[in-house]
């Protein structure tokens, strides 16, 4: 069968959709955010191929089809598998490329059997000496991470001038209500005693502590740091830096794993080297010397990891570099480079957004490797947006017309050249440049523009560089993959704005991504400095990172509106003679949580190395909530009914009550009015998380001055949501505000008043500033790359 043959799908908001998918082809799903497009690709083949697979090695459990299944007929539907967007941040430092590949493990291996001596003896050691993430191999001073937090004197004193009182109170009344008995050892008064006028000895006594005296600023925060992670994140970020732990010297291992060498390189150095170096000394290593045995096989797979990671465009990449600081892009292609290089053939490959966070160069030669699974007898599905993707594409499937229960309709189906002649298609008049986004209205040259700076960048391999940031403005940080946006602005910007704001401005808001912490950690000394941040008021990041990891966490608990909603359900006649209160109508309590799931709406079933499988709760049928609760409503309406709508529904049900209503309205501006009020967080794309911060802190009333930093937050959103989004940060500028955005599409990039563009290349390549300026300005730069692409 050259098809797979879909009939009569209606799972979610399909209706009823018909469609044969030709095998062995690259085909395009596309649409409006919402129209569809994942509930067809992921929900429902995806899902289907993996139930039948567990079936057919007797692991399902169920016995086939039933009337409840979101379809009549599903035939020729291949072994699939999913690569969707990996957005769920790791935050753990001791997460590297080499472990997510394997390379460290295969070199700790490789040391155990070939190191030597000084005297070029085999050493014959256990493969865990070498391995920073294992107790017998990581340093001791710094637990394999290559670097200790200390308490940083310059954040825990910036004003030398500061009485010793107001220092401690920074933390706290628990530590400054003991002053007196320091005062009382010393015969100091230190409430009033300026630090700078105190001796050595007594700034001392006051950091470190006077026995059975005055416990010491230091102790006391090293102890309390410890008490719990949130502890540990709030003092690091507020009165810690980093520094090159003394022991190890970065490397992460103990020293006598670096005394011994292969060729006179320890791990470590392995370890720093790129991918292409890495990959160059061990061919080189093939040839040159005489190995045992058993090195050879280790050798050839890290050689085709090496290689893994040069095709797919991160050759710059080391083993040390920690899965926390990579780029949205970075780290979508390490996820894809295993399934590229797969000898497979005969599977459908299902994509999400694959090109997201790479540059207009980048996308020709990827959507290659793409193409070639297809050439070796596998079917391929893209779910994109990306006009280059779709215009690559054998087949394209639009989904719409708008979003949730106004798409879920195949509007169109066929060769991308027949596209631009159907009048049902909203996609085709973007790529064929018949509609464009609206072009920046009075952009002037803006050399009277206030600006904020960063001078002496030189985190990772940004190549101690100095950048200016016009203020009131909108400033896209633009780049090949790799060539230091992420470590510009995320590694740089926030770290630096959270560094001075805390030192005495005014707040920095949004949430923290996960991993930033250790991204501040290992970066704080080389950071730079900031001047002109003064001028700020306010920052707010807004990252993609996911707004939770449970089920329990959704969009409407996000916004802070569904206590709001609990209480108003709490309020109706119903419930006020039951004797209901708002924690009733909370799915993860007791008094109003189904017992059989605990609120969850499915229950688990382990199928033991297979994973986990999870199924509609019987007793609730997926309500999450007792049956009696379900009983209260609101206009016909029960809190399960608010949890199921889509936002744009909701929103006719509450214009009576302004806080809902308003935070409602702003999630359909930021173009999330299809998305379910009760959808869980882990279901939610990375864009479709980032809008829901976005809409939380529009809600907010700020004033003029604050920063926006926002990465690549067209992600997962087609052109009619771009355009929506673009209008709402032109509002900002307009207010007074400076939105600042890392992305890569050139046609956004051309809605920007200023551009700073990184590169040349990646990794070592890269970390300058190749051209900055106005879309003009970048159009005719001899040295800018995006220039090309970009439009007045």
């Amino acid at each position: 069968m050259d098809h797979i043959i879909v009939r009569q799908a209606h799972l979610h908001h399909l209706k009823y959709v018909d469609v044969d998918i030709p095998k062995g082809k690259l085909v395009v799903f596309t649409g409006v955010s919402g129209s569809g497009k994942s509930t067809l690709a992921f929900d429902l083949l995806f899902e289907e191929g993996r139930k039948r697979y567990l079936n057919s090695i007797g692991l399902s459990t169920e016995s086939g089809w039933n009337e409840g299944e979101p379809f009549t007929k599903i035939r020729g539907l291949p072994p699939a598998i999913a690569v969707a967007q990996n957005t769920i941040r790791q935050s753990n430092p001791r997460s590297t490329v080499g472990t997510k590949t394997r390379i460290l493990d295969l070199l700790c291996r490789l040391y155990s059997i070939e190191g030597k001596d000084s005297n070029r003896k085999l050493m014959k050691l256990p493969s865990e000496l070498f391995a920073y993430n294992r107790p017998e191999g990581m340093c001791p001073g710094c637990y394999g991470l290559g670097y200790v937090m200390e308490v940083d004197q310059r954040k825990l004193i910036p004003d030398q001038d500061w009485a010793m009182d107001k220092i401690c109170r920074k933390f706290g009344h628990v530590l400054a209500n003991t002053l007196s008995h320091l005062g009382e050892a010393t015969g100091v008064n230190w409430k009033t005693a300026p630090y700078r006028s105190l001796t050595e000895q007594q700034k001392h006594d006051f950091l470190y502590g006077v026995p059975h005296a005055f416990e010491g600023v230091i102790p006391f925060l090293n102890a309390r740091r410890n008490t719990s992670p949130i502890s540990r994140v709030l003092f690091e970020r507020r009165f810690y830096s980093s520094s090159i732990c003394s022991l190890c010297h970065g490397y992460r291992v103990k020293e006598q794993a670096l005394n011994v060498k292969i060729e006179n390189k320890h791990i470590g150095e392995l370890l720093l080297m790129p991918a292409s170096d890495l990959e160059s000394f061990l061919q080189s290593l093939n040839s040159r010397i005489r190995l045992q045995p058993e090195s050879k096989p280790i050798i050839d797979f890290v050689i085709s990891k090496c290689e893994q990671l040069i095709n797919v465009g991160l050759k710059y990449l080391n083993a040390l570099r920690s899965i926390p600081s990579l780029s949205g892009g970075e780290l979508q292609r390490l996820y894809l480079m295993l399934h590229l290089q797969s000898d497979f053939d005969s599977l459908l490959y299902i994509f999400d957004e694959p090109t997201a966070g790479l540059h207009e160069v980048e996308k020709g030669p990827f959507l290659e490797r793409l193409r070639n699974l297809t050439k070796s007898g596998n079917s391929v599905i893209i779910v994109e947006h990306d006009a280059s993707t779709i215009l690559a594409a054998d087949y394209v499937i639009e989904m719409g017309p708008a979003a949730g229960k106004n798409g879920g309709e195949i509007i169109y189906f066929g060769s991308v050249e027949r596209m631009t002649e159907d009048s049902r298609s909203v996609i085709s008049p973007y790529l064929t440049g018949a509609k464009k986004y609206p072009p920046k209205e009075n952009r002037n040259n803006m050399t009277d523009t206030a600006r904020f700076m960063i001078r002496n960048a030189s985190l990772h391999n940004l190549k101690d560089i100095t950048v200016e940031f016009p203020i009131g403005v909108m400033v896209g940080v633009c780049g090949v993959s790799g060539s230091g946006k992420s470590s510009l602005v995320s590694g740089t910007l926030v770290p630096l704005l959270k560094y001075y704001f805390d030192m005495g401005s005014d707040e920095i808001e949004g949430e923290t991504s996960e991993g930033e912490e250790s991204d501040v950690a290992e970066a704080i000394q080389e950071l730079g400095s900031l001047e002109g941040w003064e001028f700020i008021k306010k920052c707010v990041v807004v990252t993609q990172a996911p707004i939770g990891r449970s089920g329990m966490s959704t969009p409407v608990t996000y916004i802070n509106i569904w206590d709001k909603l609990r209480k108003l359900f709490a309020e109706q006649p119903q419930a006020v003679v039951r004797g209901y209160t708002p924690s009733h109508f909370s799915f993860n309590t007791e008094s109003g949580g189904c017992p059989n799931c605990k609120g969850e709406g499915t229950v688990s079933i382990n199928l033991g190395p297979i994973g986990t499988i999870n199924h509609e709760c019987p007793a609730c049928h997926g309500t999450r909530y007792k049956a009696e609760i379900l009983e209260v409503k609101y206009k016909g309406h029960s809190i399960y009914d608010v949890l199921i709508a889509d936002v744009e529904e909701a929103l006719t049900w509450f214009s009576e009550h302004k806080a809902i209503f308003k935070m409602l309205e702003t999630l359909v501006r930021v173009g999330l009015g299809y998305l379910s009020l009760g959808q869980p967080a882990p279901t939610l794309s990375g864009g479709e998380a980032q809008r829901i911060k976005l809409a939380k802190e529009l809600g907010k009333v700020n004033k003029p001055g604050t920063v926006y930093v926002l990465d690549e937050p067209t992600n997962g959103l087609g052109p009619t949501d771009i355009e929506r989004l673009l209008s709402l940060l032109k509002e900002l500028v307009d207010q007074g505000n400076t939105v600042i955005l890392t992305e890569h599409k050139a046609d956004v990039l051309s809605c920007c008043d200023w551009l700073i563009e990184m590169g040349p290349g990646a990794g070592s390549e890269g970390g300058s500033v190749i051209a900055q300026g106005t879309v003009e300005h970048l159009m005719t730069h001899p040295t800018s790359q995006i220039g090309q692409y970009l439009s007045k």
